[in-house]
């Protein structure tokens, strides 16, 4: 069956490619790499005192304490992301209907 995406399946998608571009071997993001990935579309992660707000993010993201991230608590990250943005997520999704 031939059928478009629905933006859901879109932006699963790209969640997942950005993902894998940054994996290691053992399909993981280490420490460095999830870093680098927070830092390039928002490379002002300090707080006021110099510290980096990245490092405070990986630790309570990397769920088992394993030091590196696997996808499960990636995707954890990114939906605790979208449910802080709800209404915004919202509004793109009714956009992005009538456009069809």
């Amino acid at each position: 069956m031939n059928r478009d995406l629905s933006g859901l399946e879109i932006a699963l998608g790209a969640m997942f490619g950005v993902y894998m571009s940054k994996q290691g071997e053992d399909g993981k993001l280490s420490k460095q790499a999830f870093l680098e990935l927070l830092n390039e579309p928002l490379p002002s992660f300090k707080k006021g005192d110099g510290r980096d707000i990245g490092e405070e993010i990986f630790q309570g993201v990397d769920l088992n304490q394993d030091g590196s991230i696997e996808f499960k608590e990636f995707a954890l990250m990114m939906a605790g992301c979208a449910a802080g943005s709800f209404e915004t997520l919202q509004k793109l999704m009714k956009e992005m209907n009538k456009k069809k």
